[in-house]
């Protein structure tokens, strides 16, 4: 299926990304919100990059901005009446 590196860590990272691939239901994206919520009292800057509760915090929040960027886009700003009168 794949094969093993000396690196671990790109092994681990590998693995997380083949068992997530997309966020595709709304109740898969509240758990994912939920589970980031979680890892953020494990994860902070002095964290190792390569430490399991990073990497995973990293991939969720990835799939977690994929999903919104589809099913809660933020159109462009647009200047309105009031602003326009305003110039």
């Amino acid at each position: 299926m794949w094969e093993r590196t000396k690196n671990t860590t790109k092994l681990r990272t590998f693995k997380i990304y083949n068992i997530m691939a997309k966020i595709k239901s709304e109740a898969a994206y509240d758990a994912a919100l939920k589970r980031i919520e979680y890892l953020e009292d494990f994860v902070d800057d002095d964290t190792a990059p390569n430490d399991p509760n990073a990497l995973e915090l990293d991939m969720l929040i990835d799939l977690v901005e994929e999903y919104e960027a589809v099913h809660y886009p933020i159109g462009k700003p647009s200047l309105s009446p009031e602003v326009a009168l305003g110039m």
